[in-house]
């Protein structure tokens, strides 16, 4: 098996409600666990952001079905390489919704995606995301 994570922004084409996310972790949450696959959601002011974990074939053939997904637009395939462990061991599933959970977390939230945008991250940007929501964050079901 090749462990690969793969990281992609996209965002809304309507607003997303809480029942919206309850059935996207529902789905997500069976599907990947089983078939291998860790991650996190990460959700603000209508932007999307998602790490996936997993054996590469298995996490390239699901971005490609996210990628159709009508409820965003824009998917923008920012990251997809090996890795040698998971940072989100533990989340088959996991999702943060910065409007009602960590507002305080936007700013390093945008500063890491800043970062990493212009090539100046030295910690992958999953780490760095894990490292910002984990310490004071279990994840919830929305």
């Amino acid at each position: 098996m090749s462990l690969h994570q793969l990281i992609y922004q996209s965002r809304e084409t309507r607003a997303l409600s809480n029942q919206d996310f309850a059935d996207i972790l529902e789905v997500a949450r069976t599907f990947n666990e089983s078939q291998g696959i860790t991650g996190c959601l990460f959700y603000n002011g209508g932007w999307l952001l998602q790490v996936l974990e997993g054996e590469q074939s298995t996490i390239d053939s699901l971005y490609q079905k996210i990628a159709r997904d009508e409820r965003h637009k824009d998917c923008n395939l920012m990251y997809f390489e090996p890795v040698e462990k998971r940072v989100f061991s533990k989340w088959t599933m996991g999702m943060i919704n910065l409007e009602t959970e960590k507002n305080s977390k936007y700013s390093e939230l945008k500063s890491a995606m800043d970062e990493f945008k212009t090539g100046k991250v030295a910690v992958p940007l999953a780490i760095k995301l894990f490292r910002i929501f984990t310490y004071d964050f279990t994840p919830k079901s929305v």
